[in-house]
């Protein structure tokens, strides 16, 4: 093979690979600019006996995810950037959650759920629900599909 024809096979090798990598990197948008229903303090409510979870995402697309279950003696914690397509919640582009229920606004005289913001200690009637089933990824926290909520 001449160096002419390598450098081709290299060439059309790399606008295949750019191809493809757009392809995969414009399926999910940042929760910031295309799925801000997704933004916000998202509250799990009580883990196992004496804990919590929740899942916050920032405006800078900041999510953090937290656990803690004080009967097993455990707690995790995971964060990084949050991507969404309409079937994962992606934080820092390993780890993800499944989405059940896409985040939705629920009627308060139906469904009637308070949050109990860790992070500023506020209680707050929700206006917000979705399920979503995870950590996936993590070699050390799946707790399956749980409801979140959150207030505006």
């Amino acid at each position: 093979m001449s160096y002419t024809q390598y450098k081709e096979i290299m060439k059309h090798n790399l606008i295949i690979f750019s191809l493809l990598l757009a392809g995969l990197s414009s399926c999910k948008k940042q929760v910031e600019n295309g799925r801000p229903e997704f933004m916000g303090y998202w509250s799990g409510g009580s883990y196992a006996e004496y804990g919590y979870i929740y899942l916050n995402v920032n405006e800078n697309n900041h999510a953090s995810f937290y656990m803690l279950d004080y009967e097993n003696d455990h707690d995790y914690h995971s964060g990084g950037t949050a991507r969404a397509d309409n079937k994962k919640l992606t934080i820092g582009g390993v780890k993800y959650f499944t989405i059940v229920e896409y985040p939705h606004r629920i009627d308060t005289n139906v469904e009637r759920k308070y949050v109990n913001n860790h992070l500023n200690s506020s209680y707050k009637i929700a206006t917000w629900k979705m399920v979503i089933d995870g950590l996936h990824g993590s070699t050390n926290c799946n707790v399956g599909a749980w409801t979140y909520y959150k207030a505006d």
